[in-house]
């Protein structure tokens, strides 16, 4: 549950005695406007967008120390969006196999009989986010495993060194959380990041095979590796 006053809460519904029950919050006194859930196997994320234009991803785990006993949800990443949205939409990510198929029944039935684990991977059971922005724009978010991300992250930091930005701006700036001016709120000064600039990283797309091969190697990977990360990526944001 979003608040425009007063951040996230967790609620459970309880069918025994047809009530909710609160098991967490978010304790920064934060305007969301709008709130979605990220999902990867097991593993739960909520997603809200308040009134600085950012992102931030909350988890509930109770065992983690900064999580006050459980009565607190834990901020795990954020970044700053820079537009404003009032509804944030989940969808199921799809594979690239599937997406780019002309008959995604039959190519998944197959998929299944050569490997009978296919769709039971984490990867396969993977929930994103998607919205529209005041300004006309579309945007997504969606999780990822650990090995993408790290990789991910290794190119968007030599990409924002070795290219040239637009006017001059860096976009590492661009993209940190920034903080509320209500009095009390973001007392914790930490910026958790954590989030993959998609628009800087989709670039390597468009750059010539040598600039590939050479941000590939900088990062110790393949350009092969790096587009097959990318064109799923593409995918799983897919909507329609």
């Amino acid at each position: 549950l979003s608040f425009s006053y007063d951040s996230l809460y967790f609620l459970v519904w309880r069918e025994s005695d047809t009530s909710l029950t609160l098991l967490a919050k978010d304790y920064e006194p934060i305007p969301v406007f709008a709130a979605g859930l990220l999902a990867r196997s097991s593993a739960m994320t909520f997603v809200c967008h308040d009134d600085r234009q950012n992102l931030q991803f909350f988890q509930y785990a109770p065992g983690d120390a900064a999580a006050r006993g459980g009565n607190k949800l834990v901020s795990r990443a954020d970044i700053h969006l820079g537009a404003q949205t009032v509804s944030i939409e989940s969808h199921v990510c799809r594979s690239s196999l599937l997406v780019n198929s002309a008959t995604p029944a039959s190519t998944m039935a197959a998929l299944k009989s050569q490997d009978t684990l296919f769709g039971r991977h984490e990867d396969d059971q993977r929930i994103g986010v998607h919205f529209g922005t005041s300004d006309g724009g579309v945007g997504s978010v969606l999780p990822i495993s650990e090995r993408d991300y790290w990789r991910l992250a290794a190119l968007q930091s030599v990409m924002a060194n070795a290219l040239d930005s637009d006017c001059a701006l860096n976009p590492r700036a661009w993209r940190l959380y920034r903080r509320t001016p209500r009095r009390g709120g973001c007392r914790n000064n930490d910026r958790r990041k954590g989030v993959i600039d998609g628009d800087l990283v989709i670039k390597y797309c468009d750059l010539s095979t040598l600039e590939q091969e050479d941000l590939a190697s900088a990062i110790n990977s393949t350009m092969d590796d790096i587009l097959d990360t990318l064109v799923e990526l593409r995918c799983s944001g897919m909507i329609v």
